[in-house]
């Protein structure tokens, strides 16, 4: 794993509430913190990791007879932080607890790591961010 970058971000949680994360993405704000600061190394854990796995499912929630279509799709802003130049990781177990498929249906760009790898190698940046 290169760490050309000095900030290891790790988002360990899956986003709660999907219309109030339409004003606080978590992945819209890592993606500006990557610009900002010219790199980030990010890891997906946990629930998170599902960001990874490609769907053709389409978030919708449906409130008072209106249906809410514009909610956050975490997959896009994760291909966007990819093409941005961003490094991602999810962490093999996690993937894994995601059912048999989800290997296959991992995002172009995204590589799997060993948890004890990834711990083994904090030292190696200057900052390691959890959110």
């Amino acid at each position: 794993m290169a760490t050309t970058d000095n900030t290891l971000l790790i988002i360990e949680r899956a986003h709660r509430g999907a219309v109030e994360t339409q004003f606080a993405d978590t992945l819209f704000f890592v993606r500006e913190l990557h610009r900002q600061s010219g790199g980030l190394h990010v890891v997906l854990r946990g629930l998170a990791a599902s960001y990874a796995v490609d769907t053709t499912y389409e978030a919708a929630l449906r409130i008072a007879g209106r249906t809410l279509d514009t909610l956050p799709d975490p997959r896009r802003l994760l291909r966007q932080l990819l093409d941005d130049g961003a490094t991602v990781f999810v962490e093999e177990a996690d993937l894994s607890a995601l059912g048999a498929r989800a290997r296959e249906r991992l995002l172009p760009g995204v590589r799997r790591v060993a948890g004890a790898e990834l711990v083994s190698r904090w030292s190696d940046y200057a900052r390691v961010w959890f959110f």
